[in-house]
């Protein structure tokens, strides 16, 4: 990911100009990388060059630099004669640096700076290249250098921001009122202990506290952290916990050690104490807790009586009068989101003399007390009835944000997070305050008309992505699949609705009855007309392929592939199904190819692969199951495999228009399954560009991505395990149980597994998370359990490890089942049982399995050593006690 995040930049660099532009991206660039004071001398205040002079200098004139955006720059004198041009002008300096804005051609850099080397005086020659390794190496992690640099290449914050996610801390929201005596006790508090909590009720405004903290003392650290305290569970969590810089994940506890970092953990757990949190921070560095109730807190004040006039007037409203500000004190106190739910009212129309009615009505606000936020949500309602109406008919305060959108249009979540009724969550959400979705709960406030209306919106929002990427499909299938399962248990079973479902449920989990028969909705196809027909084509083929994933679950691959094999004649009706267009009809090739390709006929799937290839519509994802077949015996075709993979490579590379992540993911995996040298050799060319896309996946949380992964470090573990190292920055702040699906939990595992190999110390935490990984799998393969035993041996259960190889029945894995078992068996001291099935698995280690050959050699030398050792002690080779 370094490498990628380099050649991201480069050609952002050697864009930046004109010259004087890119002088001052330059001193800004050395001041903050040399963590010094620049003077930038060679541009004037009107950005023109200004003539014989150096283009920054250090106050004392002992660090100099000149900069150029010069074509072949290093090609001429250009470098020779500015640094000449230094020297006479500053003959004392003694740091020296020309910058360009080219990349040098290879060793110039270095056959300069040997020749020009001087006693007393060093010369530093920094190209596009060497700028953006250091400001990916050492300017990344500080979030006040990246804004600055930003300016000049808008990249950087992409770069920065893709890995940081949503750990900035967010800012103060627009009726944010400065409050400096909060402000100067939360500074003195962190001055007196490193680790401080604040506390309150329910909106006093603990986090909007915390977030102001942040933004006005943000310079005075290198890293703010902002952490969602449901991400940290306890202490011991938070070791584990990391932010992504440049690629690499920097452990949240090292930083806390190194660098002045300020961390916020949002809405912490009670157990999570200060004095333990306290050791942790180094010098400089500080963390502030926000919950409700904490014991030695700073418990966040009300806000002053004129504050709470400032928060009630705010956005121009017109002054509320004395009598009724009175009263709004009286019910309200200075409870900042009461205040703020008010002045939203008052904006949208609502008179003073309501409030004061409301007030009088409602009595004394206490802490978990909904009924003003009843009231003034009802003097909210003709302004925003039609936004809280989506999360009414939801049941449930998130929403996923791309259906909102859609529904409420941009300007509706404006509004709602206007109105102060949303609190800070992930992106892929917009989340209700509680205590507002609790009043919401309380009233009617989704008609039966406007409810009919959100579930055509739901209908047409899926069908949207029906053709998009599959990943968006999941992420709204999985935030609203409780609200998708309610409609359809209520009998509205739209093929939206279903096909989502299918998207959200793990193979085992799918509600098989809920489904239709996909012979009769076939059939029903041919007399529907109009865009319905398009859903109800799309549900037909993924409830045949649900229908397979389910039975393969539940009854084995055997019995799946005889029910798979008679579905067959669904893809005959579809295809004499009249009226359809070029790309349905290219999808029903490709599904029907899919469906011989399982029940392993892959000579008839290629087939139908390369028909689709052939018509008006070559989907890609035909040219990734090719690839597949063509990779392998009995289809082996290696010319044309790699002829696809190159048009996939050139696809991906040219930024993927059309090309689902799904596809990108899958070519990486298909390119580990081969295992010949022309797919590690692609792999190889274009590794950079292959883990920018499985880093972005693992981000997201897909978890194909994960299996991508694996598959990368499966091949690693076997043929160059020195290379694990690499990769293990790329999971640290996963968990097996926030992966959706088994095959998602299985990857990790596998991942941390493999993992251990190469970690040391470290090893045994890896091989605990991959047992985590292996128990949270609810039905797992043959593969998941030879990984899970494998896992036991590292750990020394051998007996355990023995009992799950043995119920293994998987005649494609059987060579590597044998040489688990060989050495469960002689960590058991079984010594017959170990060479035999280190012997079978020697015989078996001939084709696509050679590669293997030497590692099962291995064992078995090392079965026949313990063997001689034993007969010279004069053992028998009988089973040992563990």
């Amino acid at each position: 990911m370094r490498a990628a995040h380099i050649e991201r930049l480069v050609p952002n660099i050697e864009a930046i100009g004109p010259g004087p532009l890119f002088e001052t991206f330059g001193t800004r660039f050395l001041a903050r990388l040399l963590d010094i004071p620049l003077v930038q001398r060679g541009v004037s205040v009107r950005g023109n060059p200004i003539g014989r002079t150096v283009d920054a200098t250090a106050l004392n004139d002992s660090t100099v630099a000149e900069f150029s955006t010069e074509k072949g720059y290093f090609a001429g004198d250009k470098p020779r004669n500015d640094l000449a041009h230094i020297t006479y002008r500053h003959p004392s300096a003694k740091q020296i640096y020309l910058v360009s804005s080219q990349v040098a051609p290879a060793g110039s850099i270095d056959a300069f700076v040997e020749a020009n080397r001087s006693q007393g005086r060093s010369v530093h020659v920094l190209d596009a290249r060497r700028i953006a390794e250091e400001i990916v190496d050492r300017l990344m992690v500080s979030d006040d250098a990246i804004d600055d640099l930003s300016e000049f290449i808008p990249a950087l914050a992409t770069v920065r921001d893709e890995h940081a996610l949503d750990l900035r801390a967010p800012r103060p929201g627009s009726r944010h009122i400065q409050r400096l005596d909060v402000d100067a006790a939360i500074a003195e508090a962190l001055r007196r202990s490193p680790c401080i909590a604040i506390s309150g009720m329910g909106g006093v405004g603990k986090s909007e506290a915390a977030a102001a903290y942040v933004e006005t003392h943000r310079s005075e650290y290198v890293q703010t952290i902002w952490l969602d305290g449901v991400q940290i569970e306890r202490i011991e969590d938070l070791s584990a916990a990391a932010i992504r810089r440049a690629g690499d994940a920097l452990n949240v506890v090292g930083l806390l050690n190194s660098r002045r970092c300020l961390l916020v953990i949002d809405d912490a757990r009670v157990n999570l104490e200060p004095a333990q949190l306290s050791k942790m921070c180094g010098q400089g560095s500080h963390i502030i807790l926000t919950r409700r109730v904490a014991s030695n807190s700073y418990s966040l004040p009300l806000l002053t009586e004129n504050e709470s006039k400032s928060l009630l007037e705010a956005d121009g409203v017109d002054p509320c009068p004395r009598p009724i500000f009175e009263k709004v004190l009286a019910t309200a106190g200075g409870h900042p989101l009461s205040l703020a739910l008010i002045n939203a009212a008052v904006a949208n129309g609502t008179i003073w003399d309501d409030i004061a009615i409301d007030c009088e009505e409602i009595g004394k606000f206490t802490d978990g007390d909904i009924r003003i936020y009843e009231r003034i949500l009802g003097r909210l309602r003709p302004n925003l009835e039609g936004e809280l109406a989506v999360f009414a008919w939801a049941d449930q305060p998130i929403c996923d944000t791309g259906f909102l959108r859609y529904a409420i249009k941009p300007v509706g979540v404006r509004n709602l997070q206007a109105n102060a009724l949303t609190a800070v969550d992930r992106a892929s959400v917009v989340r209700l305050h509680e205590i507002v979705f609790a009043a919401l709960r309380s009233g009617i406030w989704c008609s039966e008309a406007r409810a009919a209306e959100l579930e055509d919106d739901l209908e047409l929002y899926i069908a949207s992505l029906s053709r998009g990427d599959a990943h968006d499909l999941q992420t709204v299938a999985a935030t609203h699949r409780r609200t998708l399962e309610a409609r359809i248990t209520a009998g509205d079973r739209r093929p939206a609705y279903l096909y989502a479902l299918i998207f959200a449920w793990d193979a085992a989990d799918a509600n098989v009855p809920s489904l239709p028969d996909p012979t009769d909705l076939a059939r029903a196809i041919r007399d529907a007309s109009g865009p319905a027909r398009d859903m109800q084509l799309l549900l037909v083929i993924e409830t045949v392929e649900a229908l397979f994933r389910y039975e393969r679950e539940i009854k084995g691959s055997t019995e799946a592939k005889l029910k798979y094999r008679d579905r067959l004649s669904v893809f005959d009706i579809l295809e004499d199904t009249p009226g359809l267009n070029s790309r349905q009809r290219a999808e029903i090739i490709h599904h029907r190819g899919k469906l011989h390709r399982a029940i392993g006929d892959g000579a008839q799937a290629a087939k139908l692969f390369e028909r689709v290839l052939e018509s008006e519509v070559p989907l890609s994802e035909a040219k990734l199951q090719l690839v597949r077949l063509y990779s392998k015996e009995p289809n082996l075709n290696v010319k044309r495999a790699q002829q696809l993979t190159d048009e996939l490579v050139a696809s991906i590379a040219a930024g993927g228009e059309g090309l689902s992540s799904s596809v990108t993911l899958g070519l990486i995996e298909a390119l580990h399954w081969a295992r010949e040298d022309w797919s590690d050799n692609v792999f190889e060319a274009n590794y950079d560009l292959f883990m920018a896309h499985v880093s972005r996946g693992l981000l997201a949380g897909i978890p194909q991505a994960y299996e991508t992964l694996a598959s990368i470090v499966r091949n690693w573990a076997w043929t160059n395990p020195s290379r694990l190292k690499m990769l293990s920055g790329l999971i640290d702040t996963a968990s097996a149980h926030d992966i959706r699906e088994d095959r998602g939990r299985g990857a990790y595992a596998e991942i941390q597994q493999k993992l251990a190999k190469t970690t040391g110390e470290a090893a045994d935490k890896h091989l605990n998370l991959a047992l985590q990984g292996f128990e949270a799998l609810k039905r797992p393969s043959a593969y998941q359990r030879r990984n899970h035993a494998e896992t036991l041996l590292e750990l020394g259960r051998f007996l355990e490890a023995d009992t799950i190889l043995r119920k293994i029945v998987d005649p494609e894995s059987r060579p590597f089942v044998a040489f688990s078992l060989s050495k469960a068996n002689l960590g058991l001291g079984n010594l017959k049982e170990a060479l035999a099935f280190a012997d079978e698995a020697v015989a078996a280690a001939e084709g696509r399995n050679a590669r293997f050959k030497p590692s099962f050699l291995e064992q078995r030398a090392a079965v026949r050593s313990e063997v001689d050792r034993s007969a010279l002690d004069g053992h028998n080779g009988g089973i040992k006690s563990q």
